[in-house]
This record gives C-alpha cells, sequence and structure tokens, in this order.
C-alpha cells in the first residue's frame, strides 16, 4: 500500500532535532556564545548547557524540556510558545526575554532576573520562583497556580488575569503592582 503521507512533512522536526544535536555537540567542544543566533522550533530536550549565551537569539517553538540552562545569559531571547517543562533556570539572566505563551510548568527559575520580561499567558504551575526578580515584567494572564514566589520581586509588574492559586507569595514585594482580576486564592500572603 502507498502511504498518502508527504515525506517532506518530517523535514522540519529533523531539522530541528539535528540543530539542536549540533548545539550540544558545540557546547561540549567549549563554544558556550550563541549570541543572535536563529534557532526557531529547535528540539534540545534533557542537555546540560549551563552558563550558555543565547542573548538575542530566536528559539520560539523550541523543546528545552528538562535543560539545565543554570547561570544561562538569555537576555532578548525569544521564547515565544517554547516548551521548558521542569527546566532548570536557575540565576538565569531573562531580562526582556520573551516568553509569551509558553510552558514552564516545575520549571526552577529561583534567583533568576525576568525584568521587563513578556511572561502572558504561561504557564508557571509548580514552578520555583523564589528570590526571582520580575520588576517591569507583565505576566498577564499568566497561571502560576502552585508555584513559589517566595521573596520574588514583583514591583511595578502587570499581573492582570493572572492565577497565584496555592501559591506561595510569603515575603513578596508587591508594590505598584497591577493586581486587577488576579486570583489569589489560598496563596500565603
Amino acid at each position: 500500500m502507498m502511504s498518502t503521507q508527504n515525506p517532506e512533512a518530517h523535514i522540519p522536526a529533523t531539522n530541528a532535532l539535528a540543530m539542536g544535536m549540533a548545539i550540544k555537540k558545540m557546547y561540549e567542544m567549549g563554544r558556550t556564545d550563541f549570541d543572535s543566533e536563529d534557532f526557531s522550533g529547535l528540539k534540545l530536550s534533557c542537555c546540560k548547557l549551563p552558563k550558555i549565551n543565547l542573548t538575542n537569539s530566536d528559539l520560539q517553538d523550541a523543546d528545552l524540556d528538562l535543560t539545565d540552562l543554570s547561570g544561562a545569559d538569555l537576555r532578548g531571547v525569544n521564547l515565544e510558545r517554547s516548551s521548558l517543562v521542569f527546566t532548570n533556570l536557575t540565576n538565569a539572566d531573562l531580562s526582556n526575554a520573551n516568553l509569551r505563551g509558553s510552558n514552564l510548568g516545575g520549571a526552577d527559575l529561583s534567583g533568576a532576573i525576568l525584568k521587563g520580561a513578556n511572561l502572558q499567558n504561561v504557564n508557571l504551575r509548580g514552578a520555583n520562583l523564589s528570590n526571582v526578580h520580575l520588576e517591569f515584567a507583565d505576566l498577564q494572564g499568566a497561571d502560576l497556580t502552585g508555584a513559589n514566589c517566595s521573596d520574588c520581586d514583583l514591583r511595578y509588574t502587570n499581573l492582570k488575569n493572572a492565577n497565584f492559586t496555592d501559591a506561595n507569595l510569603d515575603s513578596t514585594n508587591l508594590d505598584t503592582t497591577n493586581l486587577n482580576n488576579t486570583n489569589l486564592f489560598n496563596s500565603d500572603r
């Protein structure tokens, strides 16, 4: 029986995986600077890439689940609609990054810098955001159900329509924050 599937339909996924393996290999050989690269659609899950520099790179629609990006320089990176489930982003700098519509469920962002970042409609369910700097960030419509936001700096942040159900907001700075229609049900404050 003849296949009706288009064989070229799998090329983008294959290229994305090959690109991910190439980046991993270059990183292992000592290259850590990937500034302003186009890696949209990249498949690079379960890798250890601490302190990698992806400043201003395009990683929209990327799969970075379970990846170690601790201490990474991700300033201005485009991670729109990307998957970073259970990714280690401790002490990473995501200032002015675009994470709109991304999935960061269970991710560890403790100590990260997200000043001015776009986190609209992002999934941060169960994420660790302790000691995170989110000043001037946009978390409109974000889901932070069960997230640990202790000691988080949310000054001047847009939290309109955000969901903090069962979140830990202990010692969180919410001064001059937009809490319009924010769900704080059962959150510790």
